[in-house]
């Protein structure tokens, strides 16, 4: 059992964030004694400083929200191999003095995809993956993992170069000007931005030359269905937002800080709902 372990997600902002809801879930339901799940503002210039507190304070765990994955990584002293291969760390642990640095994003993201999803649009496909920030290295680990042909688009082309030299990972970088010529052929479409939050329009991807047989992700869980999902609704083509990913990546950061993987239910799922 735990000892009133003190555990909770950091970004700017993370107001939007609904991880308490599950962690708070999974702390009652499986009986543990640990302090409630919070959110926490940190400010990206202040990072080393406002987590140093955090630590000092009793924390034991943190999650990791945008746009401080990256910077998190800097700031572990022990890291696992899938968050050195992304660059990114969305799990810190506290404890025996030092901190640890995890990304559960890539399991996250791969056990979020039902088998049909992964063998009809992924394995042997062309996969687009918009955005070159932290969430963006686990999705393309996580689509090379799974055999996709990983195709990288960031509004600033030097950023997505970066980050297929980083990774190492056989991967195509598409300039935004070309894009439109090269999405028809994509069988999966992942936006790891901003783009459809709140009243961001959609000015990456041209809807109207995707191919049928696409199959388009959006990591943002919040709204449920952004600007991004609607017009591939509209299209109709399948699509899915990103509560699965969030669950399942919080399950195993859950599990590195309680020693119990929890599961994902109605229950569960209900909260989330009326949230």
């Amino acid at each position: 059992m735990s000892e009133n372990k003190k555990t909770g997600v950091i970004g700017f902002p993370v107001d939007h964030s609904v991880s308490p809801t599950i962690h708070n879930h999974w702390i009652d339901e499986n009986q543990i004694d640990a302090s409630r799940y919070e959110k926490i503002n940190v400010d990206p210039e202040q990072f080393e400083e406002e987590v140093g507190r955090l630590k000092e304070n009793g924390t034991y765990g943190l999650n990791v929200t945008v746009p401080l994955k990256e910077l998190a990584f800097s700031f572990a002293e022990e890291l696992t191999d899938v968050s050195k291969q992304t660059g990114a760390v969305n799990t810190l642990t506290f404890k025996e003095g030092k901190v640890y640095g995890d990304n559960t994003d890539v399991i996250g993201f791969q056990r979020s995809l039902d088998k049909k999803t992964i063998e009809e649009n992924i394995t042997n496909k062309r996969c687009l993956v918009l955005g070159a920030g932290g969430a963006a290295r686990a999705v393309i680990s996580a689509l090379n993992n799974l055999n996709g042909e990983v195709h990288i688009c960031n509004r600033t082309y030097e950023k997505a170069k970066q980050i297929q030299q980083d990774l190492q990972i056989k991967s195509e970088v598409v300039d935004q000007k070309d894009l439109g010529a090269a999405i028809y052929e994509m069988g999966f479409i992942v936006n790891t931005t901003s783009l459809g939050l709140g009243n961001t329009e959609n000015t990456m991807v041209d809807f109207s030359q995707v191919g049928s047989q696409v199959f388009v992700y959006d990591l943002i869980y919040n709204p449920k269905l952004t600007k991004f999902l609607s017009e591939a609704k509209e299209r109709n083509v399948g699509y899915q937002n990103g509560i699965k990913m969030l669950i399942e990546q919080a399950a195993e950061s859950f599990r590195t800080w309680h020693n119990i993987l929890p599961k994902n239910s109605d229950v569960l799922m209900n909260k989330l709902e009326g949230l």
